[in-house]
Parts: C-alpha cells; structure tokens; sequence
C-alpha cells in the first residue's frame, strides 16, 4: 500500500466486490489525544466538529492507543503519511502492531475527494451509517440501511456514556454478516470500529470522516472540498 491513487481504487474494488475489510483513520486529533495533548478552542476539531479536550491522556486517547494492536491481513491503518507530518508518521509507526497494512488518512479526500462522491454517488450496496446526529436519511445518496446517531462533543460524550453506546451497538448488529458501515465520529470512529471489528468481525468497517459531511451536515465544511484550493489538488506519498 503506497500509492494515493491506486490505493483508492484498491479500496473501492473491495467495497464493490462485498469483500470484508476494515480501515481505521489516524489523523493529527488522533495523534494529539493519544499523545494528552490539549485540542482547544482555535482548532478545526472545535469550529467545525465541535470537540475539544485538555492536557493529558482522556479516555478517548487511551482507548485510541489500544486500538492501534490489530495484526490481522484484512485490517488496514490509515495514517499521516510523511509528506503529511513526519512526526506523526513517525509515532505511527512505532505503536502500529501492523505495520505492513498501512494507507493514506486522506484517502477519501483531498486530490481524492471529487472521486469519492462519484463513488458514493454510484454505489448500490446499502450501508450501515454511524454519524453526526444532524444527518437524515434521505440526504445520502447511495441506498442506508440504519443509521445511528452521535451526539456532538464526542470526547466529553464518550467520558461518561460509553459503555451504554457500545452495549446499545453490540444489541443493534449482533450477529451482522457481510454489512457495510461508514462511521464518521470523529476520534471515536476508530474506538466503535475496533469495537465492532473485534465482535462482529466478518463485515466491513470504513471511518470515512468528512468525506461525507456534504451528506451529513448539507454543506461543505473543510477547505479541500471547494475545487482550485490547494487541498483540492494535494495528495500524500510515503516515500
């Protein structure tokens, strides 16, 4: 796994083909939590995703750092490559259990993100959505079967509320085979899919983050989504 574009088509050939996969995404909020670095008010993570957290290792860090020990062939880490951070990449790496499964965070999006909505908009397997609590059925544009909600706020949320989430997902999918789902819940994505992953193993999980925000929130909301910028044309190598 080493090329921006035919990692992408990698990926979607196996959503098309219905072959189980999960990828989980390491972003610089990720990084930041894990590390018990403070996340404050003048961040995209605050503006825009509406979560912040202070000095030290929260529970969602924590959890985010046991997630990091997947070994198996059909679970991939999505991570700042170092043309993104190096230092991210760096850390990355060193905790990452398998390193061999490795792609990039921006997958989805950047020089990628006008691909993705076509594939969206073409896509005819139904999926399992776990977003924002603002998205409505009726505004994706490939066929949902369930959605489940998440609250804004997800680092306070998840501080005190999950054990009954996780029981009421567990209660929701059980016994699910060959599913599709698309999580978008911020840094909490990647503790719900190991989550998922390590009960219901034979389906596939995709933290595909803001790529579908259009959808979600009925508005763009990151730079790389208005074409002619320059997050619009970037991509991501390792080498």
């Amino acid at each position: 796994m080493d090329k921006f574009d035919t990692d992408f088509d990698f990926f979607w050939n196996k959503i098309n083909s219905g072959e189980n996969f999960t990828f989980a995404r390491y972003a610089d909020g990720e990084i930041m939590l894990m590390k018990g670095l403070s996340v404050g008010t003048n961040t995209q993570a605050y503006n825009i995703d509406k979560w912040s957290s202070g000095d030290g290792v929260s529970k969602v860090g924590k959890e985010l750092l046991n997630s990091l020990c997947h070994h198996e062939d059909n679970y991939y880490y999505a991570i700042s490559s170092k043309t993104d951070n190096p230092n991210d990449f760096n850390f990355l790496v060193q905790n990452i259990k398998n390193s061999k499964n490795l792609t990039f965070v921006n997958l989805w999006i950047n020089n990628n993100y006008n691909k993705s909505k076509e594939k969206y908009q073409n896509l005819k397997r139904s999926v399992n959505i776990i977003c924002n609590e603002n998205a409505k059925k009726e505004n994706f544009p490939f066929p949902v079967e369930s959605i489940t909600y998440f609250p804004n706020d997800c680092i306070k949320f998840w501080e005190s509320n999950s054990d009954e989430y996780l029981k009421n997902l567990y209660a929701k999918f059980l016994n699910s085979q060959n599913k599709l789902f698309f999580i978008s819940c911020g840094p909490v994505s990647e503790i719900i899919i190991d989550y998922l992953y390590r009960n219901f193993p034979n389906n596939t999980y995709i933290d595909v983050g803001s790529s579908i925000d259009e959808f979600v929130h009925g508005k763009k909301t990151r730079p790389y989504m208005f074409d002619n910028t320059i997050y619009s044309k970037m991509k991501s190598y390792f080498d």
